[in-house]
């Protein structure tokens, strides 16, 4: 939930991490038939959009917040216990509860969603794209897609799953970039804390 429990700003970090890893998509290294299909059928990767997004855990725990993107590679991704945010260059982690902000320097890194993706076995089942490799950290991610756009993406590790749904997609190029240059009030800012 949006809790501000020390499990709750982990699950918020976790989430909001694993979302901007999701989203953010660079050109993959390899790839099958059904990622090929996959990467035709979801132009809102290549476009800037609006979203609101939930987050289900196997548990059934839901978290859920607003997405904004901007091509290629800008996010920022608020929920009510925080923001994240990244201009490309830079990824912002901040939780509302905390006197601290996270500033990590991400250029030059790249995978996403696509490039997650490239290295896996994948099969199609209408609008539906099941991936599985065997030894990886999600050795299965289900990707449904509709109307150009990525609509849900199942992740599953061991016997957990995490679901991230996206619903009232817009297509919207007028998102200005400094939605992407996280300013936050007050707070001290960490840089590189994932370098330590």
């Amino acid at each position: 939930m949006n809790g501000t429990s020390p499990d709750g700003r982990h699950t918020f970090l976790t989430r909001a991490i694993g979302l901007a890893l999701l989203i953010c998509s660079f050109a993959p290294l390899h790839a099958d038939g059904a990622y090929e299909s996959l990467k035709g059928q979801v132009k809102g990767l290549y476009s800037s959009f609006r979203a609101t997004f939930a987050v289900t855990s196997s548990s059934g725990q839901i978290q859920t917040g607003k997405i904004m993107y901007q091509y290629p590679g800008r996010l920022r991704v608020e929920t009510g216990t925080g923001v994240i945010a990244t201009n490309g260059t830079h990824l912002w982690v901040h939780n509302k509860s905390s006197p601290l902000c996270a500033r990590q320097d991400v250029s030059g890194t790249g995978g996403g969603l696509l490039g997650i993706l490239a290295s896996y076995e994948g099969t199609i089942q209408g609008n539906t794209y099941i991936f599985k490799k065997k030894g990886a950290h999600y050795e299965e991610i289900v990707v449904q897609v509709a109307s150009g756009m990525v609509r849900s993406v199942r992740l599953k590790h061991g016997d957990e799953t995490t679901t991230y749904s996206f619903s009232g997609m817009t297509i919207d190029t007028g998102i200005s970039g400094a939605m992407f240059n996280y300013k936050p009030a007050g707070a001290q800012i960490v840089e590189n804390p994932l370098n330590n």
